[in-house]
């Protein structure tokens, strides 16, 4: 969708500045080249939505008005000689190249070090069809430099006319190129059920196909020029048709497949993106639990804050009364001593017996009083021996309480989360495991379910081959472990 739009404007562009883009190529070079950084500027610290990344600011940053360029200029040299279109288009066909070039420089910046990166650590598990897209970017690359190095006037006459012709000729392999790379990377987007993916490989391949069709005939009508009119225009007509026929049949075997890939891919994505939507279900049910666990544990804290505060101001009172009760009893044996003492006409043996007889029952009482002050104060003893042994235990935990928690983290460049869940028993981690449905394409699936083999109960060890994947599951196991502790 977007290469179309690109090639509409590219178009648009030549037909109605031809002229002063002959006339003044350095100021177009120059307005090219503040696109392009401008562009780059842009995606590196703007942040926009993804209608105005993809369909506008994306005709620049992925490369769609160079790329396009590079088609006008190669119909160019498929179409027939002496047109009044031909004549418009070749006498900017070296400028044009040049302006293509340019334009291609932020899509070179943004994504070759990271693809180039990519193939260069995990050739191994990548898709076919991005490693070949990676392949072909690269070679183009360095196609792309001495072609448009060698269109600059002050350079190509520093070469010989046969060097530099021959020297140009690889350009027909640069066009190949230029369409394996475009349909082999639209061909990875499809795998995430791209339907503008689709449709520009579609696009790609009817113009390829039929740039091929035009320069085949042209060069076998120069070549038989001079012979019969008559046998060339129908060896032309026969031919013609014949290269169309095989044209339509390529362009089928291309783009049927695509179609079956991206039907199984939708498949995938909804079936993924329903387990998705499970999952996140059932964590927001997890953390309404421990919401409700921890208010819950908060008020049984503030009501056992508030009882402690009622039995002890309690046990005040009960102390208070205690001590004035004693007073009490201690002033009414006062008083009865005194009285014993004033009554003098009683016997001696009967205050004796009396004497013996009271004392005797004082010192049972004091026993007994004695007793059960020692088996209150045991009891005491009891019970802050088990409290301070319960906040002990409470204090040597690991984790807060055992249960499961989860946390998530997006994979770099991909822009897909993964969730890691830990299950917490008896202070320990008994296992742990991570959700990565959230992967759209097959390949992002597979490096992801390959870095999750090395996540286990004990901790994560990172897996070769899935950098980026690695990175998150370490991430997302780190912030469940500490969720867990907090």
């Amino acid at each position: 969708m977007v290469f179309i739009v690109g090639l509409i404007l590219m178009c648009a562009l030549v037909w109605f500045f031809a002229d002063h883009i002959k006339k003044y190529p350095a100021y177009f070079y120059a307005g090219s080249f503040i696109i392009t950084a401008v562009a780059y500027f842009i995606y590196k610290n703007v942040t926009m939505s993804d209608f105005v990344e993809t369909y506008i600011l994306g005709i620049f940053t992925k490369g769609t008005l160079g790329i396009a360029g590079f088609y006008i200029v190669m119909f160019t040299g498929a179409l027939k000689n002496g047109s009044k279109l031909i004549k418009k288009l070749m006498m900017i066909r070296g400028e044009l190249s040049i302006m293509s070039c340019i334009l291609m420089f932020a899509h070179l910046a943004i994504f070759g070090p990271s693809y180039i990166g990519m193939a260069a650590k995990n050739a191994s598990v990548m898709s076919k069809s991005l490693l070949v897209s990676i392949i072909c970017g690269t070679v183009l690359l360095v196609q792309m430099i001495y072609l448009g190095v060698t269109s600059v006037k002050a350079i190509r006459r520093k070469f010989k006319a046969k060097t530099w012709k021959n020297l140009q000729r690889t350009a027909y392999l640069f066009y190949f190129l230029t369409y394996v790379h475009g349909v082999t990377m639209q061909a990875t987007k499809i795998q995430s059920a791209d339907k503008g993916a689709l449709i520009t490989i579609i696009a790609y391949s009817v113009l390829y196909f039929t740039y091929v069709i035009m320069r085949v005939r042209k060069a076998v009508l120069a070549k038989y020029k001079k012979a019969d009119a008559f046998k060339v225009a129908k060896f032309d007509k026969i031919g013609t048709s014949i290269a169309g026929v095989l044209a339509v049949a390529l362009l089928c075997l291309i783009t049927i497949p695509q179609f079956s890939e991206y039907a199984e891919a939708s498949e995938r994505i909804e079936a993924r993106k329903k387990e998705a939507a499970e999952l996140q279900a059932m964590l927001d049910a997890l953390e309404e639990d421990e919401e409700v666990a921890a208010d819950s544990a908060e008020n049984v804290t503030e009501l056992a804050e508030e009882n402690a505060s009622e039995e002890a101001s309690s046990t005040e009172e009960a102390s208070s009364e205690n001590a004035s009760t004693t007073v009490d009893t201690s002033n009414a044996s006062s008083s009865n001593s005194a009285s014993t003492n004033t009554s003098g006409s009683a016997s001696t043996s009967a205050g004796s017996t009396g004497s013996s007889s009271a004392g005797s029952s004082t010192g049972s009482s004091d026993s007994s009083s004695a007793a059960s002050s020692s088996a209150g104060s045991s009891s005491a003893s009891q019970g802050s021996s088990s409290s301070t042994g319960s906040a002990q235990a409470e204090a040597t935990r690991t984790y807060k309480a055992d249960g499961t928690y989860s946390a998530s983290a997006t994979v770099d460049m991909y822009e897909y989360p993964i969730i890691v869940t830990i299950t917490i028993s008896n202070d320990k981690i008994v296992s742990a495991v991570a959700n990565y449905n959230a992967a759209v394409s097959d390949e992002d699936y597979t490096c992801s379910e390959k870095a999750a083999g090395g996540l286990s109960a004990s901790g994560y060890s990172a897996v070769s081959g899935a950098t980026y994947s690695s990175a998150a599951i370490q991430k997302a196991y780190d912030a469940a472990v500490a969720k867990a502790k907090n």
